[in-house]
Order: structure tokens, then C-alpha cells, then sequence
């Protein structure tokens, strides 16, 4: 039985913290992308959060369509897209090809304009074959998507993409002016 002068509950009082989230949108070609992507997102809010600030209190988040439990479903990408929406980015790493469940997520995100959208083609000068599909869907929706072309998966150009999309997110979270807006709803 625990002492009686012992507090009766787990969660201390603490600093409101909000949640800035990248959801990462991709198909499963490019698995180590997304893991390198979320460990350079989660060294980053570290850093924040070992070095506080009153007036950045936030942390970044990464969701994952594959950390999503498995279970009977008709509509499972349905989730995934919920899920998009959200997040206040998207972020889409593509290689070799781009696959049904992640056109939905675009094109989703594409019609709300609440989180931003951002994409890395980390093209595979081996894959030109594999690629079309991916390269007329990019080219089809050129006026709506400005895209990072990089080298292959894994080079340094593709990982100093991604760290550019979490800068610029890290750049628009610390202006005083975004704050409100970014933070304003309920995600």
C-alpha cells in the first residue's frame, strides 16, 4: 500500500505543448526514406524540447499509414487520408512509382487547404521504365505541386530535401505572425 503522504496521481502539471505533425504519405518502396525522415524529425524536436523556450513550445510528431493497427476494413486508405488532413504536413516520398493509395492523400490534401503539402521524387536513373506513371501524374499536376527532384534514394541531395521540408515547416512554425494560424484548430 503506498504511503499516505504520496500524490495519488501519474501526470504531474506541465506546460501546454502543442503538436505539429508530418504525416508521411508514400509506398512501401521507399521504407528507409521514411525511417530516415522520422529520425531527423524526431532529433529535431529533441533539440527543442532539451533546449525550452516559452515562446516555442512546441514538438514535432510524425504519423505513419503503417503504424496504423491491423484490422478488417472496405476502406482502409480512407484512414490514411483522414489522417492526412489532420496533419498540418504531408509529406510524399516517391522513388520508382506512385501508387493508388497515395494519389488519394494528394489529391486530398490538394483540396483542402488547411496543411501544406510537400513532395521528394528521389528519382532512380535505373527505374526510367517503372517511372512513367509517376512522371505523368507529377506532370499532370504541375500547376499544383511544386516538387524537390532529387538523386535516388538514399543520396545526399534526397536527404538534404528532406531536411529542407522540415526547416521550412520549423521556419513557418517559429514566425510570430503563423503561430495562431497554424495552431489555431484543433488537429
Amino acid at each position: 500500500m503506498p504511503p499516505t503522504d504520496s500524490p495519488n496521481f501519474f501526470l504531474r502539471p506541465g506546460r501546454t505543448v502543442t503538436r505539429f505533425t508530418f504525416f508521411i504519405s508514400s509506398g512501401a518502396d521507399v521504407r528507409q526514406q521514411r525511417d530516415l525522415f522520422e529520425q531527423l524529425v524526431r532529433a529535431t524536436s529533441e533539440q527543442f524540447r532539451l533546449r525550452p523556450d516559452p515562446g516555442r513550445e512546441f514538438l514535432l510528431d510524425v504519423d505513419r499509414w503503417e503504424q496504423d493497427a491491423p484490422r478488417r476494413t472496405t476502406a482502409m486508405n480512407a484512414e490514411f487520408v483522414r489522417r492526412a488532413l489532420e496533419s498540418h504536413a504531408t509529406v510524399v516520398l516517391l522513388a520508382d512509382e506512385i501508387r493508388k493509395g497515395t494519389k488519394e492523400e494528394i489529391e486530398a490534401i490538394l483540396a483542402d487547404s488547411r496543411s501544406q503539402l510537400s513532395v521528394i521524387w528521389m528519382q532512380n536513373p535505373d527505374s526510367t521504365r517503372k517511372q512513367r506513371a509517376l512522371k505523368a501524374y507529377l506532370r499532370e499536376k504541375e500547376d499544383q505541386i511544386a516538387y524537390h527532384l532529387t538523386g535516388p534514394a538514399g543520396s545526399p541531395d534526397a536527404m538534404v530535401a528532406m531536411v529542407r521540408v522540415i526547416a521550412a515547416s520549423l521556419a513557418d512554425i517559429t514566425r510570430s505572425d503563423r503561430r495562431e494560424e497554424l495552431f489555431s484548430e484543433q488537429r
